[in-house]
């Protein structure tokens, strides 16, 4: 039932948020990129801290240990144009 779901952790300016996961993974160095090119990442934003995963649900559940309750954000790892990426939001 939706209207059972909590919603209040969900943050209101998901685009503000997302762009700064942009701006954590941009910063992000170069060899972690190259080291897991086609593999995921979550970003979350408060933190700035990031987790690695093979899937997209590796690197969202190794998030959801240390931050439950916490949007996050996933994407792919590597050149953004060349994988079709784009950034996925989940509450945890």
């Amino acid at each position: 039932n939706l209207g059972n779901m909590e919603t209040t952790n969900f943050p209101q300016n998901i685009q503000d948020l997302s762009k700064k996961a942009e701006e954590i993974y941009n910063s992000l160095p170069e060899k972690l990129k190259t080291d897991n090119n086609g593999k995921y990442i979550s970003i979350e934003n408060e933190s700035g801290d990031y987790f690695v995963g093979e899937t997209k649900d590796e690197a969202v559940d190794k998030a959801s240990r240390k931050y439950p309750n916490k949007v996050v954000f996933v994407r792919r790892i590597g050149n953004i144009e060349k994988i079709s990426s784009q950034y996925y939001a989940c509450v945890l």
